[in-house]
């Protein structure tokens, strides 16, 4: 085992990323370095890390107050840990960071409730800990080929709504467009076209935008890093050369990870949010784009989706 420092796992992050590809039991694109380190740095910046590897494994944990959890435990997708040797490595962590210190809590996240892994890690942790689950995150994903075919696994009434709502937004002189940055700069400019449009949602005169506080400095730091890979993906609603709306997101392998939408409250009436939807999901099936991951579950993201997926949170309390 190699313990990590922050330098070293900066250093490390494309192999960090690599193996995330390779690992099909990690969300895999809440688990890459772009959605990990963007949460860390733009929330919990002042914690300790806790980072390991060997070979190919990863485990990467922030400690605060006695307890060790992934970079981003927030909502819950993301694994801490990576590569099949992972359950191994933590062990090998918690025990090395025991001799110096009173054991710490494990909370755990991003584990697929039936897998071989999650399995290995209860049978490994069950003799020095309580075992526990301390949250389950669900989420929606939405399979791609082609639009029509798309369409055709949703309702009648869901259609029906949707072609009503598009012959709307047409009318009002909406247009469209997809951007792919591919630099810092150009990823700068695109978010702050975003911004601009969140801040006359509905979202932000609720105090629900990401126009402010760390959710603003999270996806201002992820946008730079998706874009430098190639991955940042971001649809705008224009009227008369002006944004009104606005889809963003990222790619991972054949995937697309929706991050946020939202929309001038003035013409919400339109129902530009879903024709938005529409949209980026029309320009992904031309893409060849395979999958749509639309986050956290809602009432609103089951009727885009077919598959539900559950991941659940281990909590490890030491015994004794």
């Amino acid at each position: 085992m190699n313990t990590l420092s922050r330098s070293e796992l900066y250093a490390a992050l494309g192999e960090l990323d690599a193996a995330v590809e390779a690992d099909p039991q990690v969300d895999p694109f809440c688990t890459r370095s772009d959605w990990q380190l963007s949460f860390h740095e733009a929330f919990h910046p002042e914690r300790e890390l806790a980072a390991a590897r060997a070979g190919g494994a990863f485990a990467l944990l922030t400690a605060a107050d006695g307890v060790l959890q992934p970079l981003e435990a927030m909502w819950g997708f993301a694994a801490a840990l990576v590569g099949a040797d992972s359950p191994a490595l933590l062990l090998e962590l918690c025990e090395a960071r025991a001799r110096e210190r009173a054991r710490e809590l494990l909370y755990l996240s991003g584990l697929p409730p039936r897998s071989a892994r999650t399995r290995e890690l209860i049978v490994r942790l069950e003799s020095r800990y309580a075992l526990g689950v301390g949250s389950v995150t669900e989420r929606f994903l939405a399979r791609l080929d082609q639009r029509d075919g798309y369409l055709s696994r949703r309702s009648a009434k869901f259609r029906t709504g949707l072609r009503a709502a598009e012959r709307r937004v047409r009318a009002a002189g909406v247009t469209f467009e997809m951007i792919a940055p591919r630099s810092t700069e150009a990823a700068l400019a695109a978010y702050a076209r975003v911004l601009a449009v969140e801040r006359r949602s509905w979202k932000a005169a609720t105090d629900n935008g990401v126009d402010r506080g760390p959710m603003c400095a999270f996806y201002g730091r992820m946008f730079p890093r998706l874009a430098e890979r190639g991955a940042l993906r971001v649809l705008f609603a224009l009227r008369d050369g002006a944004d009104v709306g606005y889809l963003s997101g990222g790619l991972a392998g054949s995937g697309f990870r929706g991050l946020q939408f939202s929309f001038d409250d003035r013409l919400r009436a339109l129902g530009l949010g879903n024709v938005l939807q529409l949209e980026a999901i029309t320009r992904l099936c031309d893409a060849g784009i395979a999958s749509y991951d639309l986050g956290s579950g809602s009432a609103y993201k089951a009727r885009w989706a077919e598959e539900r997926v559950l991941t659940l949170a281990l909590v490890a309390r030491p015994r004794g």
